[in-house]
């Protein structure tokens, strides 16, 4: 009825509410216009529908931040802070409360280690017992990790929630090359302190193995966390990051420093690493020391690399958790947390199902690719064996 007086432009009172009837008139005392509810009164099931339908269109399009909604289907005009502050109201109904969210942390925590077996959670909260940090991985993950090539890429991206914050994540590949959530952890901001935090806790939780390798861009917290926290372990730095940063620092581009560079990061030989880094003295001689002296060889070359990095270079399995939790970082902190445990249980879940109906000795993947390497041999092969072989004295 709120909804009709506002669309017909009318005014109405409460005459009579009690738990067997419901009756309103006009404002009005010349005007005879009443509607009376009664509890056995009957109703009509499509005007309802029809009323809530027509109600929430007009929430959700004044939560895509049109103030016209309610000034296009009631004739009202509203300001665009009111139109601000409905939908905020709408989305705490839906989503619920960014503030409340906080304090359903440690019941969340607590059920998510409670359901999945195995589950390492942690929470660090203030002297006056508000949030700091939290950090959980899921037992899936860990018991999943053995399996996976002994490479982690740690990347961080900012949520968009009311309060902030900073969402790290620890990622691997499987032995199908499918990226595989180790760990989540939100802190305040990527500082010596969270990464720090975070670095303990992944320590904790997965140890470390054998020609293990970290990859990450060259943030100065990652590279002191790794000093302090994992000093036996290579840390690599993310190529792309760093062909950026090449870019930025010496006001270069073009096709010629991309190849050059990304040439001499996959190079296998010397030969192949020194012609590449050649190209780069010629676009500018000041990369290769820059390269070789401050950042270093073994950080970002496959041939000075000290352990295998599994033809990672790159932290794009980092980037692509981020880009699938694109939406939901604006989301309260207590729903996020659900919606990362459905995501590691959503992908774990066709991972599982995908391995069930392979019946190839390997993975999908490698199978694939050494299929596609065994024809090309054979090809090669053929083509080799029809050459005819002159003789110099025949030349």
């Amino acid at each position: 009825m709120s909804l009709y007086a506002i669309k017909k432009n009318e005014q109405h009172r409460v005459k009579r509410s009690s738990t067997k009837d419901y009756s309103l008139v006009c404002v009005d005392k010349n005007c005879k216009w009443y509607f009376l509810a009664t509890k056995h009164g009957k109703t009509n099931l499509f005007k309802v529908r029809k009323l809530v339908e027509d109600h929430t269109r007009s929430i959700e399009r004044i939560h895509d931040d049109h103030p016209q909604a309610t000034t296009e289907d009631y004739s009202v005009s509203i300001s665009y802070q009111k139109a601000w502050r409905a939908k905020e109201k709408a989305s705490e109904k839906v989503i619920g409360c960014p503030h409340d969210s906080y304090n359903e942390i440690p019941g969340i925590l607590h059920m998510i280690k409670k359901c999945n077996p195995g589950t390492i959670t942690d929470l660090v909260q203030h002297d006056n017992g508000h949030f700091k940090y939290l950090f959980f991985a899921l037992g899936v993950s860990i018991e999943g990790w053995k399996h996976c090539t002994p490479l982690i890429v740690v990347d961080a991206t900012f949520l968009k929630n009311a309060y902030g914050g900073t969402l790290i994540i620890a990622s691997a590949q499987d032995a199908d090359r499918h990226i595989f959530p180790l760990a989540f952890s939100v802190v305040d901001s990527e500082n010596d302190a969270s990464w720090q935090y975070f670095m303990e806790k992944l320590k904790e939780s997965y140890g470390e193995r054998e020609d293990q390798c970290i990859i990450s861009d060259r943030h100065e917290s990652i590279a002191k966390a790794m000093k302090s926290v994992f000093p036996n372990l290579m840390h690599g730095v993310c190529c792309f990051h760093l062909f950026q940063n090449i870019k930025t620092r010496f006001r270069k581009g073009g096709d010629d420093l991309r190849d050059a560079f990304y040439c001499a990061a996959k190079a296998y030989n010397q030969t192949d690493f020194d012609d590449s880094m050649r190209d780069l003295d010629n676009i500018d001689s000041r990369i290769r020391p820059y390269l070789t002296n401050e950042v270093g060889l073994e950080k970002w070359t496959r041939l000075y690399s000290p352990n295998k990095r599994y033809s990672t270079l790159t932290s794009n399995i980092a980037e692509s958790v981020n880009s699938a939790l694109k939406e939901i970082r604006e989301l309260p902190i207590g729903t996020l947390l659900e919606c990362l445990r459905c995501l590691v249980q959503k992908w774990s879940w066709e991972n599982k199902n995908r391995a069930l109906s392979t019946f190839t000795t390997l993975a999908k993947v490698p199978e694939k690719i050494l299929k596609d390497k065994l024809e090309r041999s054979k090809k090669l092969k053929v083509q080799t064996s029809n050459l005819v072989i002159y003789t110099v004295k025949e030349l």
